[in-house]
C-alpha cells in the first residue's frame, strides 16, 4: 500500500505542517467569523515589567498592525472575537528573554476563552525595536487568519 519513503515523506509533510502552522482548521476560522468583522477588539498587557519596552508601545504596535489589515483596533474585549496579547519578560544572565502569547478569544458574561492557537514565541532581545518588531509580525500573522476568516472565504 504504502512504501516506507511515502510514508518517511507523509510523515515529514505533516511535521512541517504542523511546525509552520499550516492553514487553520475549519472549526477554528468559523470561530473567528465575526458579525461585523471591520472592527476588532483588542487587549495588550504585561504580565510582568516587559524590560525594554512600555505598555503603550505595546498596545500602539498591536493597533497599528490591526489597522493595516484594515480592521479597526477597538480597545477591550468588544464582540464575540478580541486579540489578545500578552508579554512576559524574564531576565536571564543579563539578557531579556520575552514570551509573547498572541491569541483570539471570545469573552462570555462572566469569562474569557482564549483559542489553542498561539502566534507567539519565546526570544532574546536586549532592544526594544527587536521585541517590537516580534509583536508585529505574530499580530500579522494572527490577522491573516482573521481576515481569512472573515472577508477571503
Amino acid at each position: 500500500m504504502f512504501s516506507r519513503l511515502n510514508l518517511c515523506v507523509l510523515a515529514l509533510l505533516l511535521v512541517t505542517n504542523v511546525a509552520h502552522g499550516g492553514f487553520p482548521p475549519s472549526w477554528y476560522m468559523n470561530a473567528l467569523e465575526k458579525a461585523d468583522p471591520n472592527t476588532l477588539g483588542y487587549v495588550a498587557r504585561f504580565e510582568e515589567d516587559a524590560c525594554v519596552i512600555t505598555e503603550r508601545e505595546l498596545k500602539d504596535a498591536v493597533a497599528s498592525v490591526i489597522k493595516e489589515s484594515e480592521v479597526e483596533p477597538k480597545p477591550g474585549r468588544r464582540g464575540d472575537v478580541h486579540l489578545s496579547v500578552s508579554v512576559r519578560c524574564l531576565d536571564v544572565d543579563q539578557t531579556s528573554v520575552f514570551s509573547l502569547a498572541v491569541q483570539f478569544g471570545k469573552k462570555d458574561s462572566d469569562s474569557t476563552v482564549l483559542y489553542v492557537k498561539d502566534y507567539g514565541e519565546i526570544f532574546a532581545a536586549m532592544e526594544a525595536d527587536v521585541v517590537l518588531q516580534n509583536t508585529k509580525t505574530a499580530v500579522e500573522a494572527a490577522m491573516t487568519d482573521y481576515t481569512l476568516a472573515n472577508f477571503d472565504r
